[in-house]
């Protein structure tokens, strides 16, 4: 019970923080939302300043739990007295009997929605990615607090704005804490969407389209896991709500907030780098002769979420892109040639013969694409019936848009942000039927619930496959369900045994770091784990001998010790390295 406490505290904390810190900049800013939009405003803007406050203190490595608590502590009631002094009456909205029956029908699949979503994300995270780099790098940033420069992977570079609220909550409440901060997203990201339809006039399709999003298989697993997909589609559908607003009232205030918003999009994911340049030439359009001061109020907060990754690359590995762009920034620790190489094995689809297969394997099976958005998103071309209204238009603009990443990593969590634009679509485009979207809303929720779900995808689809409620309430053993879902937990026990605490493993493929306390080179993550790589692949290349011998170049060995456990059947195993030179063993040692 302790250990559960802890976990919703570090939660709950983080996200109170997070939406301090947003509400004391709305404050400032003095914008006239709504009352309920404020606060989801103040989340998602929060999130990103506090993300920034961060990332600074890793640079300066004093991300230690005490400064923390009271910095935390300082902003929440700093916030919670502004509120109090300045309370106000909120402005008239349209009452919620305008929603009828898919207003039932939301609070009903929300509520169960949000019981399941709340057991998977405070059981043991034990998704890919979540397991892997995202925790990985904070269990690292956490034990130097701050960013270690002598560490060196390609998703060390990415923009880790997710990453350094996830580090916040994990310092109180372990990696399930982080997991619930990254659901905190994904439950106001349906909010969001109810709230855009009630401002702007049809909150019908905008339930609508709340359901489909927060029912959505790939959405749903992906906002429990300590991943960045859900939280990029929440900020990116924030700007876009704010540049609708701005287009209304024309308040330049408004563009600040969209500048920082869409700046922390960057510093969630670099996929999100296409938010502020179409925000730009959204304002850009509706205000032609005001082009200058308009972009000057949107880049400056945009360059100062921005700038920390940009420079922190920059004066690290001598690339501010890292790790894309190496051609144009060369350094030694990641390669031109192993750049390409990346790229172009995520920008295909793996096992699927025909482009027919691919929107069966989006909506039904999601097997090959990892990942499904549901059978009710077959009706997806029917969202073009809402270009007859000027939101419709705009927002399957913003869908195709944001759909740009998908072009280059074909997994089906890439789509994530352009789906709530793409949902809305089709809410504008059905309304005028009746009873379509009551009977559409339904049998999406029936179709996406876990025990039902199972039934029709491929077995191994990423999804929210159960409630896990002994386990998320810590009533079971923790080590034997993550063993259940992570295949390479049981490298743990002997890789700590063996390898004495500092050293380096090397790897073919990516494992859990966050749950292997000891530093892994994989193979393709950096210019060292490619050449011993090169190295260790050397005698496969030629036929098989009792002894195989092969040169290489002193440098490229220098103070590596290499280990690589396999598990599955014919993969080249090294069980000893032997160094010789001419025709003498070396002995082992340091050099």
């Amino acid at each position: 019970m302790l250990e559960v406490l802890h976990i919703l505290g570090g939660a709950l904390f983080t996200v109170a923080a997070c939406t301090a810190t947003g509400t004391l900049l709305l404050r400032c800013l003095r914008l006239p939302f709504r009352r309920f939009e404020a606060g989801l405003f103040a989340f998602v803007a929060g999130s990103g300043c506090l993300s920034v406050l961060v990332a600074l203190l890793c640079v300066a490595h004093q991300a230690r739990r005490g400064v923390f608590l009271w910095a935390g502590t300082a902003v929440i009631a700093g916030a919670a007295r502004a509120v109090w002094k300045c309370r106000r009456t909120p402005k008239d909205e349209l009452p919620w009997g305008t929603y009828g029956i898919l207003y039932v029908l939301f609070i009903l699949i929300f509520a169960a929605f949000t019981f399941c979503y709340f057991f998977n994300a405070m059981a043991p995270e034990v998704s890919p990615d979540g397991s892997g780099y995202h925790l990985g790098n904070v269990l690292r940033i956490w034990k130097h607090h701050g960013f270690d420069w002598d560490y060196h992977s390609l998703y060390a570079y990415l923009s880790q704005g997710m990453e350094m609220l996830f580090l916040v909550a994990f310092t109180f409440g372990g990696y399930s804490a982080a997991s619930l901060v990254h659901s905190a997203f994904l439950t106001a990201l349906p909010l969001l969407i109810v709230c855009y339809g009630r401002r702007f006039g049809f909150p019908r399709p905008a339930v609508f389209g709340a359901i489909l999003i927060y029912a959505c298989p790939i959405i749903g697993m992906d906002g429990v896991a300590a991943y960045t997909d859900v939280a990029v589609a929440t900020v990116t559908f924030a700007v876009f709500y704010i540049t609708q607003i701005w287009d209304d009232e024309n308040n330049y205030k408004y563009l600040i907030l969209i500048g920082l918003l869409a700046g922390s999009a960057y510093g969630l994911k670099y996929t999100a780098f296409v938010v502020f340049p179409a925000a730009v030439a959204f304002v850009w359009w509706r205000r032609p002769a005001d082009r200058p001061r308009s972009t000057l109020f949107m880049a400056l907060p945009a360059a100062i979420m921005i700038a920390p990754w940009i420079l922190r690359n920059w004066i690290w590995l001598g690339n501010p892109s890292a790790p894309f762009l190496n051609q144009w920034f060369p350094n030694p620790y990641y390669h031109a040639g192993m750049e390409d190489i990346y790229i172009n094995g995520l920008s295909h689809y793996e096992g699927i013969k025909h482009n027919w297969e691919i929107p069966l394997q989006l909506t039904l099976r999601g097997g090959l694409v990892t990942g499904l958005f549901g059978p009710a998103f077959l009706l997806a071309p029917f969202a073009l019936l809402s270009l007859r209204k000027r939101h419709g238009r705009r927002l399957l603009l913003a869908a195709a848009v944001l759909a740009i990443p998908a072009y280059f990593n074909t997994g089906a969590r890439f789509l994530i942000p352009a789906a709530p634009f793409v949902a809305l679509g089709m809410g504008l485009g059905l309304s005028d039927s009746r009873g379509v979207l009551p009977a559409i809303a339904i049998f999406h929720a029936v179709v996406s619930w876990p025990s039902v779900l199972t039934t029709y995808c491929d077995p191994w689809a990423w999804r929210v496959a159960s409630i896990p409620i002994r386990m998320a309430l810590r009533r079971e053993p923790a080590a034997p369900y993550i063993q259940r879902h992570l295949g390479d937990y049981a490298l743990k026990a002997p890789i700590e045994q063996a390898v004495a605490s500092g050293e380096k493993i090397f790897s073919f493929a990516g494992r859990p770091e966050a749950y292997i306390d000891r530093d892994i080179v994989v193979q393709y993550e950096s210019s060292l784990g490619n050449r011993i790589q090169d190295i260790l692949q050397a005698p496969a290349a030629h036929p098989p001998r009792h002894r195989q011998l092969f040169r290489f170049l002193p440098v490229a060995t220098r103070g590596v010790r290499v280990v690589n456990l396999a598990s599955a059947e014919n993969f080249w195993t090294v069980a000893e390295m032997r160094v010789l030179s001419r025709g003498r063993e070396l002995a082992r040692s340091p050099d």
